[in-house]
Order: structure tokens, then C-alpha cells, then sequence
């Protein structure tokens, strides 16, 4: 017993000591804090700066603050001259990849043409995250500005989960930050680097790591159009799908003929870009045997409501959070980029692959009534986007810089509206 006991401490002891040593180490090799709660990556323009397809357009390098977020600089605590704090929670659509200016800038921009000049819109929109991250940014980062009202913005194409929440489950040995973790609980840096080296994080799974990828790719928008099938299927059969037929690969790429090719020429405002991910999977659907929506009716039929339950949990426990600590909180639902009428034309050589949206769209709708159903009422951007052709990216789906403007406008104004509820319960 006393050889078991000696053991036992001894190898916690050492345990203790090699996590606290490496724990040290790793907080030289990571961002300060709040970057490294924030994003599982470092942020920077300068790498960005380096791609060769956005040589002569500078407005579209994005500039990171020192939380690494796509934002001016913050802090903390509330400047003596703002009156009403909002901060906004997502993914991409808040980073705003390719704009000029990210949507909680709009916001800014848009209260300040009003006269309201003490308002601050703070814009904690990290790409390639969901609703398990929104939360805790809004528990571990969000809550700790004091803000007067939070707004969380969720896109069904990406933003579904699958695992309920649940204050009261076992936290995994190591995850994506702010995401609690048994290591991240005692050793915050490392659970970072790990995270951070093994591409364990969303952007890591999502994101093949192929040197100058982007560059190679838009690269093959030199060639005649003729060729550009061909190279391209080349370079996906090579790095994506060694086993796929390439003459099935050039069938599908080429299916948009001219039109396809024309999206990514002589673009001034949102231009397009040739990314891999984007590539792979149009090939994937496409050659999948997996049953897809041919409508919105069958669509519907095909709704995983588990799922649905899943991540309206998510956003309902962001609501009581917040709620608690005495934050309005506000939720807005984007639709899918087929609301758009220059985006639905364009997919439809893809049929399989445009499916995506009538999927996704169909769960926002069981979403959306779900979400009121238990006394939520979340905003629905669809009542200002659809119809509206040309506020959607071709490519990647996200919303140009018109549709990040009509988006801004009624965020603007939900928020504002907020901003007057609170003046008036304080009279």
C-alpha cells in the first residue's frame, strides 16, 4: 500500500511538473490573451498581403487588432464617451473575408449617419466556427466588455450541430478555445498550441494545408478557357481525389461553360476566387450516391430535427447566459445564398451540389420555428435578402459587400431599437 501510495503521488507530482513546464514554454509560443480564447490561429494581414491574386487590391487585406480580431482596437473596459456597448458573435460572415469592411463597421458607420455617435459595435466574428464556440466566446470573452446587448448571427449552411448542450458534460481532454477542456482548464497555452499544431480546430479540419494554394488555383484563370478544366482537374486529382476518373472530374467543371468562368474576370467590386475547398467539394457532390433534395417540399421531408434540437439548445442557453448576466440578447438567422436570384442561376449545372441550400434552408425554417416555439424571436435576415439579386459571393457563398450592407442596415437598426428599450425601462 505505501509503495502504491509513493507511486501514485510521485507520478502526479511528475505529471504536474512536466504540464506546468510545458505549460510555460507554450505561453511564449502563443498569443496574448484574449486572441488565444478567441481564434484557434494567429491573425495577421502580412501573410494575406503575400497572395498574388490580390495584387492591386488593398482594401481587401483585412487588418486584425490585437485580439486578432478584424476589428479596431477595444478594450475593455467602456470608454468614457459610449453609452450603449453591443457585441456581435459569429463566424465568417461577421470576419467579412473579401470586403472592404466588415459588417460591424457598417454598424458603426450607420449609427454615426444617424447622429449616434456613442455606440460601439464590437465584432468578435471568428471564421470557421458554430454555435458550441459562440457561446463560450460569449461566456469567457463577450460578457467580460459589460455590454449592453449581445448579438449572436448564425448561418444555417455551416452552423448545425449535432451534440445537445449540456452544462453538466464531461469536458474532452484537449478542444478548440474557448471550449473548456481538462488541459485547457490548467494549462490554457498548451491546450492552444496543441490544438493550434495538430489542425485539431474547425479551421484545421476544413482547411487542407497545401502550400500557395490559393495562387496555383487562380492561377489557372491565366489560361485560356478552354484549358482551365482540364488543369483544374489535374490539380484536384493529384492533391484531393488520386482515385477519381479526371475526365469525370473536367465533365463536372466544366458543365458552367463560359458563364462560370466569366464570374471570376474583370471583377472590381467582390471579386471571385478559385478556392480548393470549394472545388473538392462540387466534386464530391457531385459524384455522390447519398440522396439529396430535388425540392423545398422534399427538403423539408429530409430534416434531421435531432439536429434542429441539437443547436437550437445552443443558441437557447446563449439567451439565458446572457439573460442572466443582465445582457439583451439578440439572435439573427442568415438564409442560404438561394434567396439570391444571381446565385440560384448560377448553381444550377450543379444540381447536386446546390442541394446544399435547399437542405440547409429547410432546417433554418424548422429552426426558426423551433427557436419561437420556445420563446425566442430570432431575426430573420431572410425578409431582407430575398429576391434581392447580387448579395451573395458566387464562389464561397458569402454575402458581397451590397448584401453585408443590407444585412448591417437592419443589424443597425434591431440594435438601436435594443438601445431604446434599455433607455426606456431605466426612466
Amino acid at each position: 500500500m505505501k509503495r502504491t501510495f509513493f507511486w501514485t503521488v510521485y507520478g502526479l507530482l511528475l505529471a504536474a511538473i512536466t504540464i506546468g513546464g510545458l505549460e510555460f514554454v507554450a505561453s511564449f509560443l502563443t498569443p496574448p490573451w484574449p486572441a488565444y480564447d478567441l481564434r484557434p490561429i494567429d491573425a495577421a494581414a502580412a501573410p494575406i498581403g503575400q497572395i498574388k491574386a490580390l495584387a492591386g487590391m488593398p482594401d481587401l487585406i483585412p487588418r486584425y487588432n490585437s485580439w486578432g480580431l478584424r476589428d479596431r482596437e477595444r478594450s475593455f473596459s467602456r470608454p468614457a464617451d459610449v453609452r450603449f456597448r453591443s457585441v456581435l458573435v459569429g463566424d465568417s460572415f461577421l470576419e467579412g473575408a473579401f470586403l472592404r469592411a466588415p459588417l460591424a463597421q457598417l454598424v458603426e458607420q450607420d449609427w454615426r449617419a444617424r447622429g449616434m455617435r456613442d455606440g460601439e459595435a464590437i465584432n468578435l466574428g471568428v471564421s470557421a466556427t458554430g454555435p458550441v464556440q459562440y457561446y463560450y466566446r460569449i461566456e469567457t470573452v463577450a460578457l467580460k466588455l459589460e455590454p449592453d446587448a449581445i448579438l449572436e448571427l448564425v448561418y444555417p449552411g455551416n452552423d448545425f450541430v449535432r451534440d445537445r448542450f449540456s452544462p453538466w458534460s464531461i469536458p474532452p481532454l484537449v478542444a478548440e478555445r474557448p471550449e473548456p477542456s481538462l488541459l485547457g482548464a490548467v494549462a490554457p497555452h498548451l491546450d492552444w498550441l496543441i490544438v493550434n499544431r495538430l489542425g485539431l480546430s474547425e479551421f484545421g479540419r476544413g482547411n487542407k494545408p497545401i502550400p500557395d494554394e490559393f495562387d496555383i488555383l487562380n492561377d489557372v484563370l491565366q489560361k485560356p478557357r478552354d484549358q482551365r478544366a482540364g488543369l483544374l482537374a489535374d490539380y484536384l486529382g493529384k492533391n484531393y481525389f488520386p482515385g477519381k476518373s479526371r475526365e469525370t472530374m473536367r465533365e463536372i467543371l466544366g458543365r458552367g461553360g463560359d458563364a462560370f468562368w466569366a464570374a471570376f474576370e474583370h471583377r472590381k467590386q467582390d471579386p471571385e476566387f478559385l478556392q480548393g475547398w470549394l472545388l473538392a467539394s462540387m466534386i464530391d457532390w457531385e459524384t455522390g450516391t447519398w440522396p439529396v433534395p430535388h425540392d423545398s417540399a422534399e427538403a423539408d421531408r429530409m430534416v434531421d430535427m435531432s439536429e434542429v434540437d441539437s443547436t437550437s439548445s445552443w443558441l437557447l442557453a446563449a439567451d439565458r447566459l446572457a439573460t442572466a448576466n443582465g445582457v439583451r440578447f439578440l439572435l439573427a438567422v442568415a438564409p442560404m445564398g438561394s434567396v439570391d436570384p444571381r446565385f440560384a442561376a448560377f448553381w444550377q449545372p450543379w444540381p447536386r451540389f446546390y442541394s446544399i441550400n435547399l437542405a440547409r434552408d429547410a432546417a433554418r425554417r424548422r429552426l426558426l420555428a423551433e427557436l419561437r416555439r420556445k420563446g425566442l424571436q430570432p431575426i430573420d435576415l431572410e425578409e431582407d435578402l430575398k429576391g434581392v439579386s447580387g448579395t451573395y459571393r458566387l464562389t464561397d457563398g458569402h454575402w458581397t459587400q451590397r448584401g453585408t450592407e443590407i444585412v448591417a442596415k437592419r443589424i443597425a437598426d434591431e440594435l438601436a431599437e435594443a438601445r431604446t428599450r434599455k433607455a426606456a425601462r431605466a426612466k
